[in-house]
């Protein structure tokens, strides 16, 4: 090809997506109610699943309560960010034309944990039964959280308008969060968008405060060399999605 021709071709021109982001206040219209699955539950759970011993302790209700508490590193009480996108995402399909597989590519909720203010934690005692095929029934002690806060940031797509973020976590407010919610045939858990954040200082103060990841699960020692199967992590991975009843 001649130079002169070479001239003639145009260079594709590729230009990245931009994310944008959008600062909110949400403010809890029903109590809170979380249930963690924390170190020592997971690790009964792993030795049962296993075969081996299980020494089954005498519940103590401000434990159990205590160790249902959500927290981050930084020791804050808090709520999962995947949460939120997950309330999202079910609210997507109250919305005429919007895809949700799409839509999980487009929608993050920044940092690693989203920390809450509350006017008083309440202790609660619930009769629960559990997945699976006896579905026995079983006393748990939760933490309920009254007139609860949370500042978030969320990022999206360009492709994506701002009225439609806003309205999908409206939506979302509906379904609610944590355990007995809307969406799980509840009534705990709903939100709704309080204020939207555009101070600078305060901004960077959310995102500062929403940076510290959720507290991980640590492998034990004695399952450190052990054979897990694909079967076995499926079923606690069931266990985990236990749902009140």
């Amino acid at each position: 090809m001649k130079s002169k021709e070479l001239d003639k071709v145009k260079s594709p021109i590729i230009n990245r997506p931009q994310t944008l982001s959008i600062a909110l206040e949400i403010e809890g219209t029903a109590p809170l109610i979380q249930h963690n699955f924390d170190q020592k539950t997971i690790e009964e759970m792993l030795r049962k699943h296993m075969g081996l011993s299980v020494t089954r302790e005498k519940k103590v209700p401000a434990d159990c309560i205590e160790r249902a508490i959500i927290r981050n590193t930084a020791n804050a009480i808090c709520v999962p960010p995947t949460s939120i996108k997950k309330a999202m995402l079910c609210a997507a399909a109250q919305v005429k034309g919007m895809a949700k597989t799409k839509l999980r590519s487009m929608l993050f909720i920044e940092g690693g944990s989203i920390p809450i203010t509350y006017s008083q934690m309440v202790p609660r005692m619930d009769m629960v039964r559990t997945s699976g095929i006896g579905k026995t029934p079983d006393v748990r002690f939760r933490p309920a959280f009254e007139d609860w806060k949370a500042r978030l940031i969320i990022l999206f797509s360009d492709a994506l308008p701002v009225e439609t973020v806003i309205d999908l976590l409206h939506r979302a407010g509906n379904g609610g969060l944590g355990e007995w919610r809307p969406e799980r045939d509840g009534s705990f858990g709903t939100f709704i968008i309080s204020r939207s954040i555009v101070d600078k200082k305060e901004i960077e103060a959310v995102r500062k405060a929403c940076r510290p990841p959720l507290k991980p699960l640590v492998i034990p020692p004695w399952a450190m060399n052990a054979e897990i199967s694909d079967d076995l992590l499926r079923r606690i991975g069931k266990n985990e999605e236990e749902e009140d009843e």
